[in-house]
């Protein structure tokens, strides 16, 4: 088998290492025990900083971790923002990384309001101007993502979701 590459190709990755050593990376780190997610690291932290530039978040700002543990991580539903220290934790047992990847859009738009001065708390966690803007974001995000480049698409998991972009 020949490896082909374009001229195109080598210059998507110049600009992908150029933009790397500028702007740096989000910090995502993954539980040993999710396979799935482990096996897409590099689509995740892909994901993770695309979803920063998307929003306008410094990539350096961001730290994810996702977890295998609801109880030990403190996470009630499937993720949480701590507005504290910018710590966003992602529940990602049993779940499609899209999904994942979807928390951790929602999870940012959060850290984009947050910084943009636009939470009150107690934060109404479900309904309400905040929730909504979070959701909304977080399926734009990642139908953007998956539609930027063919490679992007693996985010779905699946070989006939490629085909039908």
């Amino acid at each position: 088998m020949k490896l082909r590459i374009t001229e195109r190709d080598i210059r998507k990755i110049i600009r992908e290492e150029i933009e790397k050593s500028i702007t740096g990376n989000t910090a995502v780190k993954i539980a040993p025990s999710l396979p799935r997610c482990k096996k897409m690291s590099g689509l995740i932290m892909e994901f993770c900083n695309y979803a920063a530039d998307a929003l306008g978040i410094k990539r350096d700002l961001v730290n994810i971790e996702i977890v295998d543990n609801r109880n030990r991580s403190g996470i009630k539903t499937t993720a949480y923002y701590d507005p504290n220290n910018h710590d966003i934790v992602i529940y990602g047992k049993d779940r499609a990384v899209v999904d994942v990847c979807r928390s951790i859009a929602h999870e940012m738009t959060h850290m984009s309001q947050m910084l943009e001065n636009r939470i009150e708390f107690p934060v109404q966690d479900a309904g309400g101007e905040i929730e909504d803007e979070a959701n909304a974001k977080a399926g734009e995000i990642i139908k953007l993502f998956a539609k930027s480049n063919p490679d992007r698409s693996r985010i779905y998991e699946s070989r006939r979701s490629r085909k039908l972009r």
